[in-house]
């Protein structure tokens, strides 16, 4: 399995190319002419650092064969109109869709920030549950808040409980929540085609568009009135929607047109592709800097009953399950201090 692993489909980039190139353009406003093979790469993105052979690539293995290879002849048919969205399996379409939003630098940034933002209020309530273990009775309600203050202002540096694994498991349990959002009664799929190309691709693929019309990082944590944009190809447009304003027979125009661009340099983390030949599209500007998690107000207080804020959703699907066990298990010589990533 090769080392760099695309963050965007292959097959998903070679509609926006000619010539086997897309073209670039970064955050700096540098545009590259970039062969599919590089584009929307990242080294090792989905190899497990803590085992050997082939159990190493089992996540980008499952993607390959369980998602890419499934995905890839029913969203093209549908790019190029050879099928609608009546006559393919839906759920080969959703699936494809969750994982994109889950299998990219943007989702493991959000990842990455959530669990910084949170990490004193986790580590806090560590220490609520420490020292009742240690003084072998129930603290006060006074008492469990002063300890969780006091532990919030000493947390140490999230790097205390580094764990390479983490975001692998995040990106599996996420995939879960994502896939069950897009299924959710009321939602529906929506397919926009347009006769010229219109459309730019981000190293996102998808693009997470809220009820204001802002594009700020919401997944996992996905409102249920959330978006998601999907660009087959410069011509055609994937759209989850809880909304019923979009029109196939109207397909594709300019202004729906702008607002997936616009989310696609909102997205963006190192580069948004397009066409060669076709221009830029006039008043789309790429941000300086990636999506930024803002860090949220704290506050707390006494539980009125104990609950497991940490369960997560069920991991349905076995080959899913197996490799959630591989990326939680220890291996036998390891040692690390692991925290649960119950963010994800």
């Amino acid at each position: 399995m090769a080392k760099e692993h695309h963050l965007v489909p292959r097959w998903w980039l070679r509609a926006f190319a000619e010539d086997g190139h897309v073209l670039g353009r970064r955050h700096s406003g540098a545009e590259h002419r970039t062969p599919i093979r590089r584009a929307a790469v990242a080294r090792n993105f989905n190899t497990d650092p803590l085992v050997e052979g082939e159990q190493r690539t089992a996540l980008e293995t499952y993607l390959d064969r369980h998602v890419d290879g499934p995905s890839a002849p029913v969203l093209r048919a549908l790019r190029t109109g050879r099928s609608s969205l009546e006559s393919v399996q839906a759920s080969v379409v959703l699936d494809a869709v969750a994982w994109q939003v889950v299998r990219t630098q943007a989702f493991r940034s959000f990842d990455e920030q959530v669990g910084r933002h949170l990490f004193p209020a986790m580590w806090a309530v560590e220490a609520v549950g420490y020292t009742e273990e240690r003084l072998k009775r129930s603290l006060t309600e006074a008492e469990r808040m002063e300890v969780f203050w006091a532990a919030v202002r000493q947390a140490p540096d999230p790097s205390v409980i580094d764990d390479p694994r983490s975001a692998l498991r995040a990106s599996i349990r996420a995939f879960e929540r994502t896939r069950d959002v897009l299924a959710a009664p009321g939602r529906r799929l929506e397919l926009l085609h347009s006769e010229e190309p219109m459309l730019v691709l981000s190293d996102s693929g998808v693009i997470l568009r809220r009820k204001d019309g802002s594009f700020s990082i919401t997944p996992p944590l996905l409102p249920k009135a959330i978006e998601v944009f999907a660009p087959l190809s410069p011509s055609c447009l994937l759209i989850s929607t809880p909304r019923a304003h979009y029109r196939a027979p109207e397909g594709l125009t300019r202004k729906i047109a702008a607002k997936a661009n616009a989310g696609a340099a909102a997205w963006c983390q190192d580069a948004v592709y397009r066409l060669p030949s076709m221009p830029w599209p006039a008043h789309l500007r790429l941000p300086d800097t990636p999506l930024k998690v803002q860090p949220p107000q704290l506050s707390a207080q006494p539980a009125q009953h104990r609950t497991d804020a940490s369960a997560h959703p069920e991991v349905r699907r076995h080959e899913l399950r197996a490799i959630l066990d591989q990326l939680t298990l220890t291996p036998k010589g390891w040692s690390t201090n692991t925290a649960d990533d119950s963010k994800a």
